[in-house]
Protein backbone atom coordinates (compact mmCIF):
# COMPACT_ATOMS: atom_id res chain seq x y z
CA UNK A 1 0.00 0.00 0.00
CA UNK A 2 1.42 3.39 -1.04
CA UNK A 3 0.41 5.97 1.54
CA UNK A 4 0.29 9.57 0.33
CA UNK A 5 2.11 12.06 2.56
CA UNK A 6 0.00 14.85 3.97
CA UNK A 7 2.79 16.73 5.75
CA UNK A 8 6.24 18.01 4.87
CA UNK A 9 9.07 19.41 6.95
CA UNK A 10 9.67 22.93 5.69
CA UNK A 11 12.53 23.93 7.99
CA UNK A 12 14.63 21.93 10.41
CA UNK A 13 17.39 22.76 12.89
CA UNK A 14 19.35 20.23 14.93
CA UNK A 15 22.18 20.57 17.39
CA UNK A 16 24.29 17.41 17.54
CA UNK A 17 27.13 16.32 19.80
CA UNK A 18 29.32 13.50 18.51
CA UNK A 19 31.55 10.98 20.32
CA UNK A 20 34.64 13.09 19.62
CA UNK A 21 33.12 16.04 21.48
CA UNK A 22 32.28 18.06 18.39
CA UNK A 23 29.19 20.22 18.38
CA UNK A 24 27.44 20.28 15.04
CA UNK A 25 24.48 22.36 13.93
CA UNK A 26 22.42 21.23 11.00
CA UNK A 27 19.95 23.42 9.16
CA UNK A 28 17.65 22.06 6.48
CA UNK A 29 14.90 23.53 4.39
CA UNK A 30 12.60 22.24 1.70
CA UNK A 31 13.46 23.01 -1.89
CA UNK A 32 10.24 24.69 -2.97
CA UNK A 33 10.79 24.10 -6.68
CA UNK A 34 9.50 20.56 -6.12
CA UNK A 35 6.35 21.80 -4.41
CA UNK A 36 5.54 24.79 -6.60
CA UNK A 37 3.38 22.83 -9.03
CA UNK A 38 1.28 21.37 -6.21
CA UNK A 39 0.67 24.60 -4.29
CA UNK A 40 -1.56 27.57 -4.99
CA UNK A 41 0.27 30.84 -5.66
CA UNK A 42 -0.85 32.13 -2.26
CA UNK A 43 0.40 29.04 -0.40
CA UNK A 44 3.66 29.00 -2.34
CA UNK A 45 4.38 32.64 -1.46
CA UNK A 46 3.37 32.06 2.16
CA UNK A 47 5.68 29.06 2.54
CA UNK A 48 8.51 30.84 0.73
CA UNK A 49 8.23 33.73 3.21
CA UNK A 50 8.10 31.35 6.18
CA UNK A 51 11.22 29.50 5.02
CA UNK A 52 13.06 32.76 4.41
CA UNK A 53 12.18 34.24 7.81
CA UNK A 54 12.95 31.01 9.66
CA UNK A 55 16.32 30.72 7.92
CA UNK A 56 17.26 34.28 8.90
CA UNK A 57 16.32 33.62 12.55
CA UNK A 58 18.07 30.23 12.65
CA UNK A 59 21.22 31.83 11.23
CA UNK A 60 21.08 34.30 14.15
CA UNK A 61 20.71 31.44 16.63
CA UNK A 62 23.60 29.58 15.00
CA UNK A 63 25.82 32.66 15.27
CA UNK A 64 24.86 33.23 18.92
CA UNK A 65 25.79 29.64 19.78
CA UNK A 66 29.15 30.05 18.03
CA UNK A 67 29.88 33.27 19.91
CA UNK A 68 28.94 31.70 23.25
CA UNK A 69 31.16 28.68 22.60
CA UNK A 70 34.08 30.81 21.36
CA UNK A 71 33.84 32.91 24.55
CA UNK A 72 34.43 29.76 26.62
CA UNK A 73 37.83 29.09 25.02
Amino acid sequence: MNKKKTEATLVGYRVLFDKKGNLITERTSTDLKYLKSTLSRRDYNLIRTIIHEATVRLNDIHNQIEVALDARK
